[in-house]
């Protein structure tokens, strides 16, 4: 294995957990509470303007080079706005 397949590699296999875990919660889990594993996490938002801070939040990380895995989301039942990202450049672990 070259060096440049290995770190493809590695950084697939830390993707893949939380891109994982995010496909088969889903939608579901909108009131779950907030989670972070390496450049991979989720946020939310409740209450009076949850959508406009979503947004605002949305935007000020695409500013900072972040990719989006799934835009500002609304869930009806619960009216939680939530967003998932990667940010490679902010490596935390909390669950």
């Amino acid at each position: 294995m070259t060096h440049s397949t290995r770190r493809i590699a590695v950084l697939t296999g830390l993707l893949a957990l939380p891109l994982a875990a995010g496909a088969t919660i889903g939608v579901g889990t909108a009131s779950a509470d907030e989670w972070h594993y390496g450049p991979v996490y989720r946020a939310e938002q409740s209450g009076e303007g949850a959508q406009y801070f979503c947004n605002k939040a949305l935007s000020l990380e695409q500013a900072s080079q972040s990719y989006i895995l799934v835009p500002c989301t609304n869930v009806a039942d619960t009216d939680v706005w939530y967003r998932i990202v990667v940010n490679p450049y902010n490596w935390g672990w909390s669950g």
